[in-house]
């Protein structure tokens, strides 16, 4: 598999592993649900954000991290990367809801940094690894 399809690959796994990340503390923490014109539980993730979700984003990039190391930052921001298009799914379906979108938007670019954060370490530790060997 060339360079390209493998990123393909891997920013795909991230974007599925970050909606998993945010979605899951919704079920462990038994979180009240919110109404939403399209996708309640992600709303009810958002509203209802809890550290939990940060930890389940910290080893995502821990993993996304030790499986392609080349490039952190991008897998980092894609485990964030379908919320926006969610986001902009329910504001074409109710133009009322998303009414501070830059703001939230923003946000999922600042819970990225925890997997960012995941994914610099775990390539930290597989090149002192690599180099220790």
């Amino acid at each position: 598999m060339n360079d390209k399809a493998r990123l393909l690959v891997f920013s795909i796994l991230a974007a599925v592993l970050g909606f998993c990340s945010v979605i899951l503390p919704v079920f462990i923490l038994s979180l009240t649900r919110h109404d939403a014109p399209l996708f309640p539980l992600v709303r009810t993730a958002i509203e209802g954000l809890s550290a939990l979700a940060f930890v389940f984003l910290f080893i995502s990039g821990l993993i996304l991290g030790a499986l392609c190391p080349k490039h952190p930052v991008r897998l980092g921001l894609c485990t964030m990367a379908a919320f926006p298009l969610l986001a902009f799914a329910e504001m074409v379906t109710d133009s009322t809801s998303h009414n501070l979108w830059p703001i939230e938007f923003v946000m999922y670019g600042v819970m990225s940094l925890a997997a960012v954060c995941g994914a610099y370490i775990a390539r930290s530790a597989r090149r002192w690894g690599s180099k220790h060997a």
